[in-house]
């Protein structure tokens, strides 16, 4: 093998190589998709514990369209009794005021749920592509380096150099692959 068909050889590698690096083309990144989800709960309130008889006196001025709590009676307010009871659920809890005369004043609640949904989906994109160095020899006293590039399973480039021990000639090959299943 003289000098010439060495550096033949080394040449075909090299711009095989560089040839199907080219292809290749750029890895995309990495997509983070966040999604926050607002769902229509529906969950039963029940008591926690017995009901509570115990009250507190409270005092109030009372009009058609609102109910003012005082700190002190005076000639135009009303005493009432106020009852704080506390509820719960399978995804909420609180308490509940009810504010009555023996005629219902007032009913407030006071409820703390943790209902938030929240999906993160990362879509990692994996550079498939891959490069094989191969080597070969066959009946004919063939031998053959070479370099197979499989491109993200699409398709597979392939370059070589081989030397054939006959005539003692190096050669230069180049093909191409498809999947076929």
């Amino acid at each position: 093998m003289n000098r010439g068909n060495i550096i033949s050889l080394v040449v075909g590698f090299v711009l095989c190589a560089a040839l199907l690096h080219f292809c290749e083309g750029k890895k995309p990144e990495d997509k983070v998709v966040t999604k926050i989800k607002t769902i229509k709960v529906v969950d039963t309130l029940k008591l926690k514990g017995p009901i509570t008889t115990k009250f507190k006196k409270v005092y109030i001025h009372k009009t058609d369209s609102s109910i003012v709590y005082i700190d002190r009676p005076d000639s135009t307010s009303i005493e009432a009794k106020k009852y704080s009871q506390e509820i719960y659920g399978k995804r909420m809890k609180g308490v509940v005021h009810v504010t009555t005369t023996g005629e219902l004043l007032d009913l407030c609640a006071e409820i703390d749920t943790k209902d938030s949904i929240i999906e993160t989906t990362v879509t990692k994109y994996k550079n498939k592509s891959k490069a094989f160095a191969s080597f070969s020899y066959n009946t004919n006293n063939q031998i053959n380096i070479g370099v197979d590039w499989n491109i993200k399973n699409k398709i597979l480039l392939k370059g070589g150099a081989g030397y054939e021990t006959q005539t003692l000639k190096p050669y230069i090959s180049l093909g191409i692959g498809i999947p076929i299943f």
